[in-house]
């Protein structure tokens, strides 16, 4: 048996009529109002991301799925639904922070951007600048990271399409335009160094070609004779599949510059590894050991150099009086490293603009047929240390 002493009993009529009290003070009509309105106030108090999806279908009187695709503005949702839904999700302030205007008509005021390798210097600048730009447009972006799979990519379109996004920018590697077009659901698309022959979605391109090209000229520009090109696989020309990829496009554009210049190269001019800065610096390793003896390097990317001139260093090779170094992307860190990098330099905001200003119109369209645009970015050499003979 429990006794209660009289200071406990005092704190028990205590709590007591507290709770008396506060319940005198929650008008009888607040208890009647329908769930919407109890919600919405619970928010106000609460903070808007206090609200669901499910809340929003809860109010409207159907499924979370149902809501979702009606704050898409999906066309499979009768209007009458879409407006209810778009209703509730008005009164739970839902989307507090997008405007009612974008409700209204069925737009979110948000983008989805799927690219590679965010943990790369490259495709996270590029990401940023993209990102940057939509909120230049008033636009909110949802930033998801492909994979290297077919698996991986259509795992990551299926999500971001699934989400409230009015269009989506994607960087694909291993997925057909027709796969594109089925996974795109309707909505519109732009996307990035996409060379399909005959294409469906507007595309902004890197450039590749010329780009690469640039970096040959300088190299030769400074005296170089015998010019290794590391990151490109030179059996690649012959191969269907590969021939319109990034790698390959570069390499048409080292091949060009070499011609122009009456050089003579063999396949041995050319070394293939895999993009990233460990695998570069090795290679370093093997090609000083080897004898061969080069005075430029063109590098299929700006981390794939510094990983190349970390080897050299290892080696006891001095860049730039050895051996002259050029990179390819622009990405900031180039400017700091030791010694400082010459590079092509892909200008991120215009590409960013370019996109972003293509999907916008698309947007505005609202599934008018068009004929696909391709666009691509501009660039400019940057000459560094790396090449400072």
């Amino acid at each position: 048996m429990t006794l209660l002493y009289t200071h406990d009993l005092n704190r028990v009529k205590l709590l007591r009529y507290t709770i008396a009290q506060y319940r005198k003070r929650i008008p009888p009509a607040y208890k009647r109002q329908p769930l919407y309105h109890r919600e919405s106030k619970r928010i106000a108090t609460k903070g808007l991301n206090m609200v669901t999806m499910s809340d929003v279908a809860k109010a409207a009187g159907g499924s979370r799925a149902t809501a979702s695709y009606a704050l898409r503005g999906d066309p499979r949702i009768v209007p009458e639904t879409a407006e209810k839904v778009r209703t509730a999700a008005r009164r739970l302030h839902y989307t507090a922070n997008l405007s009612a205007r974008s409700l209204r008509s069925g737009r979110n005021g948000v983008i989805g951007l799927a690219i590679f390798e965010l943990d790369r210097a490259y495709p996270s600048e590029m990401g940023a600048a993209i990102s940057r730009e939509a909120s230049r447009h008033g636009l909110q972006t949802i930033v998801q990271e492909t994979s290297n799979s077919k698996e991986g990519e259509v795992s990551i379109l299926r999500k971001v399409t699934s989400q409230l996004c009015d269009g989506m920018i994607f960087s694909p590697g291993n997925v057909s335009d027709e796969e594109l077009r089925e996974l795109s659901g309707g909505k519109p698309m732009v996307l990035l160094d996409d060379l399909s022959p005959d294409p469906i979605f507007d595309t902004v391109n890197t450039p590749c070609e010329i780009g690469a090209q640039t970096a040959i000229d300088h190299l030769v520009d400074v005296g170089c004779q015998n010019i290794l090109v590391v990151g490109a696989r030179y059996e690649s020309l012959a191969e269907d599949a590969q021939s319109t990829s990034v790698s390959a496009r570069r390499l048409y554009g080292c091949l060009k510059a070499f011609d122009d210049h009456g050089m003579e190269v063999s396949p041995e001019n050319f070394l293939y590894i895999n993009w990233n800065p460990e695998d570069a610096r090795a290679l370093a390793h093997q090609v000083v050991r080897s004898g061969r003896r080069f005075d430029g390097v063109f590098c299929m990317t700006d981390t794939l150099a510094m990983g190349f001139i970390r080897g050299l260093a290892d080696c006891g090779v001095h860049v730039p009086n050895d051996m002259a170094v050029v990179g390819f992307d622009g990405i900031n860190e180039s400017d700091y490293f030791v010694p400082s990098l010459t590079t092509v330099s892909t200008d991120l905001n215009d590409l960013a603009a370019k996109a972003v200003n293509l999907l916008l119109k698309r947007i505005d369209e609202d599934g008018t047929d068009f004929k696909p645009e391709k666009l691509t970015a501009d660039f400019r050499l940057v000459r560094r240390e790396s090449t400072g003979r």
